[in-house]
């Protein structure tokens, strides 16, 4: 048993503890195996988490019940996905030892890489030296004349000897020596050369090494055209004599996957460059069968395509598999008829032990129109060029080398933006309407999607200014310490002379007198800027606003100051809630303690960054019940929920550490330090006095017709009805964000009708956003599983070019991970005629509608 817990131990040391779901489900797998006993290595492993708390691993622990559905399994794999080698040895080893097998794993996995990248630059860099000494192929050439095909402008020739002097060694196809003139094929992954096919005059074919060099790559007959392929068709086929016979036959682009298991990544790539091209797959027939070849069928399948079947009629010679056999046997015009009669591949033979949907599972071939989902709001792309200049040059910097969610980076941006701006200036919208600029940004995302990285890049400016004005301040703090001290001591005097005279019974009124007025001399400690709180209680927020510095912000990718703390208990939430809105609205607020000193909050100015997760967030409205939509709590916040980037977070290879500089961020940066460093308006009572930015006749005009747009669609059957409470502040939202924008460009006076403009879109975009995601909060859970469900299939199969994906990536990339309820969502999307099940084998796959991708059935 001892060893068994030491392997735990050291599998586990190399999964990180940061994400939550991981963190609860390796403590599911370790209990599931080792019972109660196995809390101190769950909780020894949990500590490695910038975000762990004894109490709370605690109370996990004793909800997860033993013997459930995850297993040690699940953390045995997630150990080797993360590095881990399972040497079936155990011993005892210390968390260093084990954080540097982790290391020295993920060195390994670099140099790897590293290895790989290597090797596919130098047969990138062999390819093309061959291609420049070669010269144009010649229909004379043997391989040619045996095939009966023509060569095109996209095929050279060069001798054997001169490719090997090129190559270092002479190029061999099964061990057998390539000579005399060699066909050059280049075979090209996107537009790069990345390696060739040599082809000598007796049909022996030999490629460059290098790993992963021809995986997705072709060869195209002829250059590929720019545009979606709207009017083109391409044919895709094993081998070159196969395409360049079926181009003579159909006149149209062919291209060779130069094998039949890369049919089905070249099919992707050509469907990703040319969306609106119909896509012919040409099939080889199996030798031993006379079927269709199965990865021909996947091809097809996959990308929507047709695929064309040799056809030799009854008597098909021993050998003929495809369309340069069927050329030369059948002659020019029948391949030209199988091209014609391509089909989709839905009747073409299956492959070997693929069978029928069973009962029960959606199957079928013919789709029907899709069934509307009830209340789906589609998502729209974040206007970024609705950003001051500076700004989008900023984000767009960014977002390339974090690959976070775009809408997401934007906010980090924006949320830097309020905390700078907030303290110099008001909105004025109309003369009794004005108030704060301070921004309320709330992102729903999973854990993982790196709000902490983005919101590091935007708000470093600020943490740096923090730790200017904290060493500047440090004399002033001792000069305080020093006056409290002495004052300190004078009160201590005073009480003690009370007391004596109090023991004597002689009078004490004078050194009362003497006692209350040194109260109003107690000095006052120094204001020092504190503009950034991770993660503060609305109380002790508050107190910090009051007592330290009346401006600041919460900037947090756990959001636990809002939705997750004790402080939102069903006791305290209604008081917390009222608290938020008030700082929201610049409101002064008074917060009686009965313990401790009470306080009075005035003229602060308070920006929230948030980002929550969506069980968070339905477990908060659960608790609060409609107290958090009833007190306008959530209609101030800039709502978005963007789609998830990982999975696709691919790192290049050629710039693996981001850019040597960051000019626009760096621009970004010297603007938020000059706003930063003007002096701050505060009063003698520690408030804001900030001036009034009025907006201009043009922009208050722009300001009046998107409010009345809005309240046109409030009322019952409007658009916006229900998410009224949002709309209502969206207008407010927009005025607030154009007053940041005039402060950023540094222009003052009135708001401009251009920085309003630019706000407006960038509120009406999170308007649409907080529909979406309450449209979809408000509908039965399983209603809300399908429509989530739904969004994500529809934009991975887009993504990935593909009409279907298996059940087991949907599960574990999807937006649902518990099996019950992902199956009920299925279900739900099968009988919307959305989606299909299919069965082949073991394997478990859902098919996409067409028509949600474009294609028609």
């Amino acid at each position: 048993m001892s060893g068994n817990i030491q392997r735990i131990r050291e599998a586990a040391a190399f999964i990180p503890a940061d994400d939550r779901d991981t963190w609860l489900r390796i403590g599911m797998g370790i209990k599931s195996e080792l019972g109660d006993t196995g809390f101190d290595l769950w909780n020894e492993w949990s500590q490695q988490a910038d975000s762990y708390n004894t109490h709370d691993a605690r109370d996990v622990w004793k909800s997860i019940r033993a013997g459930g559905k995850v297993t040690i399994g699940t953390l045995f794999h997630e150990a080797k996905a993360n590095g881990w080698r399972d040497d079936g040895i155990s011993r005892e080893r210390t968390l260093e030892e084990l954080a540097e097998e982790r290391r020295v794993a993920e060195v390994r996995a670099a140099q790897e890489e590293a290895e790989v990248a290597c090797q596919r630059a130098t047969t990138a860099t062999k390819a093309l030296a061959i291609w420049k000494a070669a010269t144009e192929a010649k229909g004379d050439h043997s391989y040619l004349l045996r095939k009966h095909v023509s060569p095109t402008a996209t095929l050279r020739e060069i001798e054997a000897d001169e490719a090997a002097t090129i190559l270092g060694y002479p190029p061999k196809s099964s061990g057998e020596q390539l000579a005399g003139r060699l066909l050059v094929v280049p075979v090209k992954q996107g537009d790069r050369l990345s390696t060739l096919e040599l082809i000598d005059g007796d049909g022996r074919k030999a490629a460059l090494p290098g790993h992963g060099t021809k995986a997705g790559g072709y060869w195209a007959s002829e250059p590929l055209p720019d545009g979606d392929g709207d009017g083109l068709t391409l044919l895709i086929g094993e081998g070159v004599a196969t395409v360049l016979s079926s181009k003579k036959a159909s006149g149209h682009l062919a291209i060779a996957a130069l094998s039949a298991g890369n049919l089905p990544a070249v099919a992707k790539a050509m469907r990703e460059r040319h969306p609106e091209a119909v896509i012919v797959i040409l099939a080889d027939l199996v030798k031993a069968t006379g079927a269709p070849d199965p990865h021909a069928i996947e091809a097809a399948r996959f990308v929507g395509g047709k695929l064309a079947i040799p056809d030799f009629g009854a008597d098909r010679p021993e050998g003929a598999t495809d369309f340069n056999d069927m050329a030369q046997q059948c002659g020019t015009k029948a391949v030209e008829r199988a091209m014609a009669s391509a089909r989709a591949p839905a009747g073409a033979p299956r492959q070997t032990g693929a069978t029928d949907a069973p009962a029960g599972d959606c199957g079928g071939n013919d789709w029907p129109e899709p069934q509307p989902l009830a209340v789906k709001v589609e998502a729209e792309p974040y206007p970024t060029d609705a950003l001051p200049d500076a700004i989008r040059a900023a984000v767009e910097e960014v977002a390339s080398f974090v690959k976070a969610p775009l809408p997401m980076v934007a906010s980090s941006a924006l949320a830097a933006l309020s905390l700078a701006t907030q303290a110099h200036a008001d909105a004025k919208r109309l003369e009794k309407l004005h108030g704060p600029v301070g921004l309320f940004l709330l992102i729903v995302a999973d854990s993982g999607e790196r709000k902490s990285t983005c919101d590091g890049f935007f708000t470093k400016i600020i943490s740096d200014y923090e730790e200017a004005q904290a060493e500047a301040a440090k004399p002033l703090l001792k000069d305080h310490k020093a006056a409290i001290e002495a004052w300190e001591a004078k009160r201590g005097g005073i009480k003690d002379q009370i007391r004596q005279l109090a023991k004597t019974n002689k009078p004490t009124r004078g050194m009362e007198a003497a006692l209350r007025d040194l109260e109003h001399e107690k000095p006052e400690p120094p204001r020092i800027p504190r503009l950034l709180y991770a993660d503060a209680t609305p109380e002790a927020l508050a107190y910090g606003l009051a007592k330290q510095w009346p401006s600041g912000g919460v900037v947090s990718a756990e959001a636990g100051i809002v939705f997750g703390s004790h402080g939102m208990g069903k006791d305290s939430v209604m008081r917390n809630l009222g608290l938020l809105n008030q700082l929201w609205d610049g409101k002064s607020l008074t917060i009686d303690r009965r313990t401790s000193e009470s306080f009075t909050v005035r003229g602060a100015r308070l920006t929230a960054a948030l980002q929550v997760q969506e069980p968070t967030l339905r477990e908060f409205f659960s608790r609060s019940g409609a107290l958090a939509r009833g007190t306008g709590f959530l209609a101030r916040f800039l709502v978005a929920w963007p789609e998830s980037t990982q999975g696709i977070r691919q790192i290049n290879p050629d710039a693996p550490d981001g850019p040597v500089a960051w000019p626009h961020l760096a621009a970004f940066h010297r603007r938020i330090a000059a706003i930063l460093e003007q002096p701050v308006p505060i009063d003698d009572d520690g408030a804001l006095t900030p001036p009034m930015l009025p907006l201009s006749p043009e922009a208050k005009a722009a300001w009046v017709d998107y409010h009345n747009a809005i309240e046109s669609e409030l009322s019952s059957g409007g658009e916006l009805y229900d998410v009224r409470d949002v709309a209502s502040k969206s207008a407010d939202n927009a005025a607030r964000l154009a007053a940041q924008f005039q402060s950023f460009d540094g222009k003052g006076g009135e708001i401009g009708a251009c920085a309003f403009e630019g706000a407006s879109r960038i509120a009406a975009w999170h308007l649409n956003e907080a529909r979406r995601f309450f449209s979809e909060l408000a509908l039965p859970a399983e209603l809300a599983d399908a429509a989530r469900l739904d969004t994500w299939l529809t934009a991975h199969c887009k993504r990935e070019g593909t009409p279907a994906v298996s059940k087991n990536r949907v599960r574990q990339h999807g937006p649902l991970r518990d099996r019950a309820r992902l199956d009920a969502a299925l279900q739900e999307l099968c009988a919307l005629d959305r989606v299909r099940i299919r069965k082949d084998g073991k394997k478990i796959a859902v098919s996409l509608n067409p028509a949600l991708m474009g294609i028609a059935s």
